[in-house]
């Protein structure tokens, strides 16, 4: 209504001083009709108001309801109604938008069609590259007798290391789907743990990194392949980070006492940990820090583990009790299902 007022304010004043020259005109003419004459006139202008409000509140929704249509189907159609209800003035400006929308709209829609044809790409290309990495396997095993410990360990190093790679990919390329599914079981996470340490014994043995675990044998009901690849990330990190002298990591797998009975993994390193300036920022994407240590890494593997954990019902934390007996750590906690879930 204040809008209403203020756009026509004009307009009211008009009205007013046209109202005070008739009861003027009135009251020097036949003063004894003065009052009848002037309720009248007052009267009358209030309904013109009124009707002239509703009228504007009218004629605003059109506009609105002909600009949204406009904006969610900018076609010749919607440009039409839309020049209907507005005056002729606008007439410039629409067509003016309308052909900015139509070129915008042509460039969006190109760059999608490149960008899916990219992501098709470097998904196939992951999955063709497993076939050479499966035939360095197989020879990594049938060989291992022909091939010296120092160059079979360094194959085995960079076949983990491109592995690790691809997996990634992999893994991120999964995130961008509109559905992704996940198939949960009932899984020992000490088991699950025990196999991705023996994944990465490789990459530990290169640098010189020692593996401790303290380990309940629990069950956490979770996407095993899914779970298996954020326990890689957790390792790895930690390997990579752990001290260069007598470098170790810690694996602990406990189970809360309280009422909630959370089960928790952690990994520990023995490194320098992370900066405090750069601890609130580790799980997002691409973020690598200003710590030396840290400038050659690609910022995707924390941010993936935060994606996936979410997807799984699964909390990530830095800050656990354990950091006063080991250095920096990331700790994954699980909720308990009931046994009935099966």
């Amino acid at each position: 209504m204040k809008a209403f007022f203020n756009k026509i304010g004009s307009w009211l004043i008009l009205f007013m001083a046209t109202d005070m020259a008739f009861i003027l005109l009135t009251w020097l003419i036949r003063p004894e009709a003065i009052k009848s004459v002037s309720l009248f006139i007052i009267l009358f202008t209030l309904i013109m108001i009124g009707i002239g409000y509703v009228w504007q509140r009218i004629s605003r929704r059109k506009k609105l309801d002909a600009f949204k249509s406009f904006l969610d189907d900018p076609s010749e159609e919607t440009k039409a109604t839309l020049a209907v209800v507005l005056d002729d003035s606008w007439s410039q400006m629409i067509e003016s938008a309308y052909t900015k929308i139509q070129k915008q709209t042509a460039t969006i829609s190109e760059k999608q069609i490149g960008l899916q044809n990219y992501q098709e790409y470097i998904e196939a290309w992951t999955h063709e590259i497993k076939t050479p990495l499966s035939l360095m396997t197989l020879i990594l095993e049938n060989h291992y007798d022909e091939i010296s410990t120092y160059v079979a360990d360094r194959l085995h190093y960079v076949r983990l290391q491109i592995s690790q790679d691809v997996e990634r990919i992999l893994y991120y390329a999964r995130l961008q789907t509109n559905h992704a599914d996940y198939n949960f079981s009932r899984i020992r996470l000490d088991e699950c743990v025990v196999d991705v340490l023996s994944d990465y014994s490789p990459l530990a043995e290169e640098k010189k990194t020692a593996f401790t675990c303290e380990m309940q044998p629990l069950e956490v009901v979770s996407d095993r392949k899914v779970l298996s690849f954020m326990i890689s990330q957790l390792v790895s990190n930690a390997v990579k980070y752990a001290s260069q002298v007598e470098g170790k990591v810690t694996v602990i797998v406990t189970q809360d006492k309280d009422v909630d009975a959370k089960i928790r993994l952690a990994v520990h390193d023995n490194g320098n940990g992370v900066p405090a300036e750069d601890l609130p920022f580790i799980f997002d994407k691409g973020f690598t820090g200003y710590h030396p240590d840290r400038q050659k890494a690609t910022g995707m593997g924390l941010y993936l583990v935060r994606k996936y954990a979410s997807a799984l019902n699964i909390d990530v934390r830095t800050e656990t009790s354990l950091l006063n007996r080991f250095g920096f750590g990331i700790e994954l906690v699980f909720p308990v299902v009931v046994k009935h879930f099966e």
